[in-house]
């Protein structure tokens, strides 16, 4: 239906361009009138603006709908790499991207050596220098030893002794009690709470003045069986306070 109506206007203007000034049309022969009318019809197509804006319009759709996946495909792109930015920087910041981490300290604290290290004391030296196994403690009365104490049946009095020196060029006021230390006595792997004394020299509750490089011998007393007691292999003593515990060997 387009071409037919194509063709009739073609041969309009070809008649109309062909006829100029005058009246008559000149004759043409069969093959001359079609090579006119494809010419006219080259020439309409060419000037049709409807044709060309139909075309153009195509192109452009097409043009922009691939614009338009490029476009959000980059947008999604760009919107992911964004995503990773700000991961990555809450990861370095710590915040909320980042993983949880808990850092543990395995770094052991030095134990204490020796009693005076545990017990914190400044310029005063406190060294074991061994034990006695006995029945009674101290052996003999005396003026300065009226606290006497015996073992109970089938059991001996482990003593253990302690020399306390002063480093210092000064007088040490001690107080042992203060300390609120409570001492165990492992024996062999068993333990034995060291005894609640009266004794003056009890290394638990002693409270004294030493001058510069005075010592002064003091004790633990614990209890343990009669059997085995005087072939002791391994000797420990636990000491806790209120906020530590610590146990050092005596061998």
């Amino acid at each position: 239906m387009k071409k037919a109506w194509i063709k009739v206007l073609t041969v309009g203007i070809a008649g109309a361009c062909l006829t100029g000034c005058g009246n008559t049309i000149p004759e043409m022969t069969e093959q001359q009138q079609e090579l006119v009318v494809e010419y006219a019809a080259g020439e309409l197509l060419k000037y049709d603006r409807n044709h060309v804006a139909r075309l153009v319009t195509l192109e452009m759709d097409q043009e922009e709908e691939a614009e338009g996946i490029d476009s959000a495909s980059m947008a999604e792109t760009g919107n992911d790499l964004a995503n990773d930015e700000v991961s990555d920087k809450e990861a370095d910041e710590g915040g909320v991207g980042a993983d949880e981490v808990t850092v543990i300290d395995q770094t052991e604290e030095a134990l204490p050596a020796s009693v005076d290290e545990f017990l914190k004391m400044d310029e005063v030296k406190i060294s074991y220098t061994g034990y006695e196994v006995t029945d009674s403690y101290p052996e003999e009365m005396s003026e300065e030893a009226y606290f006497f104490m015996s073992a109970t049946e089938n059991s001996k009095l482990l003593v253990l002794k302690f020399q306390v020196e002063n480093l210092s060029t000064q007088e040490k006021d001690l107080n042992f009690a203060q300390s609120q230390t409570r001492y165990k006595i492992v024996v062999d792997g068993a333990e034995h709470n060291a005894l609640t004394t009266m004794l003056l020299n009890d290394l638990a509750y002693y409270q004294g003045v030493l001058a510069p490089q005075e010592s002064v011998e003091l004790v633990l007393v614990g209890e343990v069986p009669a059997e085995g007691a005087d072939q002791i292999s391994s000797l420990e003593l636990t000491m806790k306070s209120v906020d530590e515990t610590a146990t050092i060997s005596l061998n």
